[in-house]
């Protein structure tokens, strides 16, 4: 019964995030690493790392969580369960676009909902920071990673390869 409990998590989360998939990070950390206690913070941080390297990013981490935790069915539920409230959404979402798209109440909606989206990626960034940078090495591949990112612009899978290098080489 605990694989339903997981896909119904998968499900929800997916179901009730707006403003990308990254804002469901934070909330999907809480209910599989605080509250279930199916994966560690520094699992949880793997599989957004794993997640970064694949297309479709958000879908392989659920899917690396699930096999983390159930094996094979585990990740294909998770695949299912976070595709599913996404058809049910864009579905419900098209039959009704023409009778709300110019409604001032739902513009102010998504107007107020913009600054918590950054504050829950505030906190995710925070919490895996933590997690991630344990020591000096770790501290200086983060900080090179950031660097070659903002300053440089380099590819941001070019930079993850490279801390990926980097950390293999030191540990």
């Amino acid at each position: 019964m605990e694989i339903l409990q997981f896909f119904w998590t998968i499900f929800y989360i997916n179901f009730f995030t707006i403003g990308g998939g990254y804002v469901m990070l934070p909330l999907l950390q809480r209910e599989v690493v605080d509250h279930h206690h199916w994966l560690s913070t520094r699992e949880f941080a793997d599989s957004i790392a794993v997640g970064q390297v694949t297309p479709g990013p958000l879908t392989i981490m659920n899917a690396f969580i699930g096999s983390k935790i159930f094996g094979f069915w585990g990740a294909l539920g998770a695949v299912v369960f976070s595709y599913l409230p996404s058809i049910i959404l864009v579905t419900l979402a098209s039959h009704y676009y023409l009778k709300f798209k110019s409604s001032r109440i739902v513009a102010a909606s998504f107007s107020g909902i913009r600054p918590a989206v950054i504050g829950l990626l505030g906190a995710v960034a925070l919490t895996l920071f933590r997690a991630s940078v344990v020591d000096l090495p770790t501290g200086l591949i983060a900080a090179g990673a950031f660097a070659l990112l903002v300053l440089a612009k380099v590819e941001p899978t070019l930079v993850i390869l490279g801390a990926g290098v980097a950390g293999a080489l030191i540990y």
